[in-house]
């Protein structure tokens, strides 16, 4: 498992970083369009250009906000879970629904939602799960993880649809 973790964190800055350089694309292509002389308003009834601004600058926050992710993640400590830990940001849950659905989770400061290509077969041989997703503290999922313990059962409200899930593995 030591081996492991960074390998993990390397996966998702390179997938964050791969979501920068996209994002950075779509922002010059935004701004191209934005000051483009085709984009400039004959009448006050045409707003193209002012749309192409908005999204210009947009971008330009979702760029801006990629750049933050990658950096808290480049600055997470890498932390190991034993069996006796509470959940908390760095950890790696394993996650079991009622109908035996395994999920991987990272609890991460940022970017939830993020599905990360992992396979979690170099954990332990017997989790056939390809992808981690990372959930911030602040989704519902994530509130109802932390400070939890390996087997605990969990009850997760997500916009009115209760569902639980166990704990079977923290890494």
């Amino acid at each position: 498992m030591k081996q492991v973790k960074p390998l993990l964190i390397r996966q998702i800055i390179h997938a964050l970083t791969q979501l920068h350089s996209t994002a950075k694309v779509a922002a010059n292509q935004a701004h191209a369009t934005a000051t483009h002389s085709e984009s400039v308003a004959r009448s006050k009834y045409e707003t193209f250009g002012l749309e192409a601004s908005y999204l210009a600058h947009g971008q330009t926050q979702r760029v801006a906000q990629l750049a933050q992710n990658i950096d808290a993640i480049n600055a997470l400590p890498v932390r190991y879970f034993q069996q006796a830990d509470a959940i908390a940001v760095g950890a790696l849950v394993i996650i079991e629904d009622t109908q035996q659905q395994l999920q991987a989770l990272f609890i991460s400061p940022c970017a939830g939602g993020i599905k990360v290509a992992f396979d979690c077969r170099q954990i332990e041989a017997d989790l056939a799960i390809d992808e981690v997703m990372l959930i911030t503290p602040a989704s519902p999922l994530g509130a109802a993880l932390l400070g939890k313990y390996l087997d605990e059962q969990v009850r997760v409200d997500i916009a009115g649809n209760v569902k639980l899930v166990e704990i079977i593995a923290v890494y």
